[in-house]
């Protein structure tokens, strides 16, 4: 099977990554010092940036998160609203968690299985049943396809007070995720 990505989910990656390389730009960063919190070569910040090469999804929540912004699934009502962060959950896998849940509580609205969900985004059943738990994440624009087929897109909205206690903090270099 083959991810069905079209313009509106290319348009919808491209305007994720376009608010962060703004947002980078005006904290005063670099690539290279972007990619130095990842342990990464600077032009791979480059290529996420152009849409050559696509981060993991846990490279852009710790990005989103490191620049004050948090990614989010949309519907025309706004925002959805995910579950409470576990104890213990890591700041990331519970990232990863909130954005699957609407997704899937989309899918059991409509009366879906997996395979079918999996068909219409174009993976499989079994990746549909790991992404649902978090137990692997799709990359962005998986993620972004997904939402899609779903009615939803993926967003980014500014981190208030509160969320910033919890986000990924850098220590010489690099990050550390916080368990809460």
């Amino acid at each position: 099977m083959r991810l069905h990505v079209d313009f509106a989910a290319e348009r919808n990656y491209a305007g994720i990554f376009g608010r962060l390389r703004s947002e980078r730009l005006a904290a005063g960063l670099s690539q290279s010092t972007v990619a130095s919190w990842f342990s990464i070569r600077a032009r791979a910040v480059s290529e996420w940036e152009t849409g050559a090469v696509q981060p993991t999804l846990d490279h852009l929540i710790l990005l989103s998160g490191e620049l004050g912004w948090r990614l989010v699934i949309v519907d025309r009502r706004g925002v959805s609203r995910g579950p409470q962060q576990r104890p213990g959950e890591s700041w990331v896998v519970f990232e990863r968690r909130r954005l699957a849940t609407p997704l899937k509580s989309r899918r059991l609205a409509w009366g879906l299985t997996q395979g079918e969900l999996g068909q219409r985004v174009g993976v499989s059943r079994e990746t549909i049943q790991r992404w649902e738990v978090a137990r692997t994440s799709p990359r962005p624009m998986g993620l972004i396809v997904w939402a899609q087929k779903t009615n939803y897109c993926l967003g980014l909205r500014p981190m208030g007070a509160a969320e910033r206690r919890v986000v990924p903090v850098r220590l010489s270099g690099s990050l550390r995720v916080p368990k809460t």
